[in-house]
């Protein structure tokens, strides 16, 4: 037999040797027996301490549990507990001048914002530089939910008078 027709076994090969094994204590949870986080106490999923329960089931997110939102946390030299902490908050998502450039980019991006009053303005323009600061850009119909601790504190920094409040929309395809 030539040496390049001895099988794999006589070197000690054998197939799927090196393949991952699968452990079943990793395996996830089938969704019917997943609980969801609508029926839970906010303090079974809230990290930080500052979320509430909001209307969809995608909303109930904490800061603490998205990766992209825990590594600008973690680029200051004390991580706080929330993002709605962090300082860079203020300048990227509470402050109105820098909202009112963030307009003015969005006009000449995109062509007049047609949202009815000055807040809802300023939440949606806040909602965008949140997610451009720790996504960056994301591309035409891709969306991301914000941490419920965010949307809260934009909201209570821009109300709705009616407190009327949309939430988190899937792009429509």
């Amino acid at each position: 037999m030539a040496e390049s027709e001895r099988p794999a076994v006589l070197y000690g090969i054998q197939p799927y040797m090196f393949e991952p094994e699968s452990d079943p204590d990793d395996e996830e949870t089938p969704a019917e027996e997943t609980q969801l986080r609508m029926e839970q106490d906010v303090s079974e999923w809230c990290l930080c301490g500052k979320c509430e329960k909001m209307a969809t089931e995608p909303e109930n997110i904490c800061c603490r549990e998205i990766e992209q939102v825990t590594r600008r946390m973690k680029q200051l030299q004390v991580t706080p507990s929330c993002m709605v902490d962090h300082p860079g908050m203020d300048p990227v998502c509470f402050n109105v001048f820098s909202l009112q450039n963030a307009f003015n980019i969005y006009r000449a991006d995109y062509g007049p914002l047609r949202l009815r009053g000055v807040q809802h303005r300023y939440r949606f323009l806040a909602y965008r530089s949140f997610v451009s600061w720790c996504w960056g850009f994301l591309g035409r119909k891709v969306r991301v939910v914000i941490p419920a601790c965010v949307v809260l504190g934009i909201q209570r920094e821009f109300p709705d008078a009616q407190g009327s409040y949309v939430g988190f929309r899937p792009p429509i395809d």
